[in-house]
């Protein structure tokens, strides 16, 4: 710019902590101001800047329109919630396929919570937690559908809506954070990115605490950066959403912990500055964490009893040493890109998009871009805070092990990362156009619009996509897979009944983790059907009525037809799975003529033991017997394959006995057993000896299959061992799950 057409500035004033300035500019002037906001420290907070030509605003009034007065930057936020939160609405019930039983335990839990007058089973008057397959996870959730149960019922879609319009607070959270910290109003952008991260896609559409716990988080973090860039005041509700977010899933409570230390030490002169408000806000915390305390001294003990449960490496006889290791090396498995952004194998198929990543693939060099930004600005507080979240997100999965749902936190500093790698991308790109001498307003709007409208289609994308093809992007429609069907079989039973009050039914629960809570959130108590199976028919002799119908799974079925056992089935409707096979038969039977002699005889055969020979992983030799399977090989046990299972047909216990070519020292037994409540004995014989040495372990239900460790006092030479496996929910005759015996030097 020559001398002459320097600008002029002819007021400035500042008010309400706004600096305004006004500035005349020659025809083809230019004006650039920048605003470096430090605290009283001097710490560098934020850095603002605005840039102006003078060419941009000299258009006659005559020409301007309408959409000259819109502002584009509120306009773009609105109908980015928009479209946020019709993805998250459309085809609720429809995807997932799924109906999950932890979807539905927050509504039955909170129906009971109405229905007793908010106390629990154990008279505690608003518990803080509530039990879920054996433990106690469940707080804030339930409590959040009390109002859509009070007014609406159960219904999946009053479940999952309620859980939907609630991550309308992650969206407002992630916007809020990108306007306050780079000072640009794309705050629309963010939301769309985080529409567009598939892991959040689908379990947004959930009633997953996981989700909850999220969109709380994001609220926690986004307040916490209005209180370091906006107003002190904002320090209370962060705290607040920190509580929230602590409350409603385990995992969340690390993640929230490490954040909070992380924090501390970022803004440490900030918050002494600040102290006043900060040590409100503290004693307000400690207010909310009394709950907690009160819930520690009436179930002491809880916490490390949920990690057992889990099959935690912490609650094992591990050195110290071996366990920070393990923990070091799941947290950074957390933070591998490779899992994030490839489609994976590790998560169950109901947590995953068939060919998607967890995270938006097309993302990931935004998101390079973004760390890139947030180290080249570690001064300003914004960028510190979210390196903090991003460092902070595999803390709590790394107790256990990584899994998307103890992972899903991370979906809020990623889609932070990716925007603020969009916007330096684009302030690049500014510069570069600037320097080629086109004008700002020919190309600013035009490439904001552009991109909205891209992003816009690829969530409808996504979303066409799933509705349209996710019921068959898996071929696993049962236990260990989508466990498919709630809506359609208790639509099917509710049909019948209505048609036939009279009609007896039993339902299997094979199909589903707790089906029994599927029922319940389906139909009033007491249940107008009986929770069974006909496989209680097939195992043992019971009186059976010609006319009672049972709602039987593919493998029920062929177990039916291939016992000799029954010989008049009738199949009065059949479910079918989204791939058109069958999935559940509406069935009548009758047992064969011979029944009694049949089960005698099977009973005799179940006695006996079978024998193989097989060698272990390190190469050693042993001969085996074991109780008669139906499901899987005896090798399977044996082969260090942590997924191969094998099963009993109908022993429990399951017993095994072991004889080693060789004598082998041994220190501990680890044994990977099912999700029922489970006893696991050991004898250990030494060579020569006339007494073994025992070894005990009782394992409450859970929710999935897990690991435990049997130890010595010290290692002993043993010739051969006795192991036996009860299933502590069912009398004899029974399946026993078993997926690992591993010999331990």
């Amino acid at each position: 710019m020559q001398p002459n057409q320097a600008p002029e500035i002819i007021r400035q004033k500042q008010k309400d902590g706004k600096l305004k300035l006004e500035v005349r500019l020659p025809p083809e002037g230019e004006f650039e101001a920048v605003c470096e906001m430090v605290d009283s420290q001097g710490e560098l907070i934020a850095i603002r800047s605005v840039s102006v030509r003078a060419a941009d605003y000299q258009r006659s009034p005559k020409k301007r329109t309408i959409w000259w007065w819109v502002d584009w930057g509120k306009a773009g936020f609105a109908f980015a919630l928009l479209v946020y939160l019709l993805i998250r609405l459309i085809g609720l019930e429809d995807f997932p396929i799924y109906f999950f039983s932890d979807e539905a335990i927050q509504s039955v839990q909170a129906a009971d919570l109405i229905r007793d007058h908010f106390y629990s089973p154990y008279h505690e008057l608003l518990p803080v937690y509530f039990e879920n397959g054996g433990q106690y996870n469940l707080s804030t959730s339930v409590y959040y559908q009390v109002l859509p149960v009070l007014l609406f019922g159960k219904s999946i879609l009053v479940t999952r809506t309620s859980a939907a319009l609630l991550a309308l607070l992650s969206a407002l959270a992630v916007a809020a954070m990108v306007v306050q910290g780079t000072g640009k109003k794309t705050g629309w952008l963010a939301v769309l990115v985080l529409s567009l991260m598939p892991a959040w896609f689908l379990h947004s559409r959930t009633a997953f605490e996981t989700a909850m716990a999220v969109n709380f988080y994001a609220g926690f973090v986004a307040c916490y950066g209005f209180y370091r860039l906006k107003d002190v005041r904002f320090l209370y509700p962060a705290a607040l959403f920190a509580a929230l977010a602590f409350y409603s899933y385990s995992p969340m409570q690390m993640v929230v912990g490490v954040t909070l230390v992380g924090l501390l030490i970022s803004d440490g002169l900030y918050h002494w500055q600040q102290r006043k408000t900060f040590f409100k806000a503290l004693g307000l915390g400690l207010i909310l964490m009394l709950p907690y305390l009160r819930f520690s001294l009436d179930h002491p003990g809880e916490g490390i009893r949920h990690l057992e449960i889990l099959g935690s490496y912490w609650t094992q006889n591990l050195p110290w040493q071996q366990k920070i290791t393990r923990y070091l090396q799941i947290y950074g498995q957390g933070l591998n890109p490779l899992y994030w952004f490839l489609p994976d194998q590790v998560d169950l198929q109901r947590h995953l998009m068939k060919g998607y990543g967890h995270l938006w693939q097309v993302g990931f060099p935004f998101l390079w871009v973004g760390l890139y930004w947030c180290i080249r600005h570690f001064k300003q507080s914004f960028a510190r805070l979210l390196l903090i979240t991003l460092l902070a997100a595999p803390s709590g999965a790394a107790l256990v092990e990584i899994g998307i749902t103890r992972l899903l936190v991370m979906v809020i500093p990623a889609t932070l990362l990716v925007t603020a790698g969009m916007l330096q991308i684009w302030d690049w790109l500014k510069y570069l156009l600037k320097k080629s001498g086109m004008r700002r307003s020919s190309y600013e709007l035009l490439l904001k619009v552009g991109v909205f409208i891209l992003l816009a289609a690829l969530n409808v994308g996504m979303l066409v996509d799933a509705l349209h093809n996710g019921a068959t992007w898996y071929s696993n429609y049962g236990l260990y897979g989508m466990q498919y069907g709630a809506r359609q079989v208790f639509a099917a039973i509710r049909d019948e009944l209505q048609n036939n009050p009279d009609q007896k039914i039993v339902l299997t629960s094979a199909w589903a983790n707790g089906a029994d809570v599927l029922a319940r959130f389906f139909f009033p108590d007491p249940l107008p059907f009986q929770m069974g199976s006909i496989e209680g028919y097939i195992k043992e002799y019971k009186p059976l009525d010609p006319q009672t119908l049972f709602v039987m799974t593919p493998e029920e079925m062929k177990n039916v037809q291939s016992s000799q056992k029954i010989t008049d089935i009738r199949t009065l409707k059949i479910i079918p799975y989204p791939n058109g096979e069958p999935g559940f038969y509406f069935s009548k039977v009758e047992y064969a003529p011979d029944i009694e002699k049949i089960f005698t005889e099977e009973q005799a055969a179940r006695r006996k033991m079978q024998s193989a020979s097989l060698t272990l992983p390190d190469g050693q030799s042993i001969d085996v017997e074991f109780s008669t399977l139906d499901m899987g090989e005896i090798k399977h046990v044996f082969d260090g394959d942590r997924n191969t299972l094998a099963r009993t047909w109908e022993s429990n216990p399951f017993r095994i006995v072991v004889h080693f070519a060789q004598p082998r020292r041994i220190d501990q037994l680890i044994v990977k057993v099912g999700g029922e409540g489970t006893r696991i004995a050991a004898e250990l014989w030494e060579p020569d000896s006339l007494e073994p040495l025992i070894l005990e372990k009782e394992l409450p239900a859970a929710s999935e299959p897990r690991f435990t460790e049997l130890k010595l006092a010290q290692p002993k030479e043993i010739a051969w061992a006795e192991i036996r496996i009860t299933n502590l929910n069912n009398n004899e005759p029974a399946h026993v799950h078993l997926w690992e015996v591993q010999f331990q030097p």
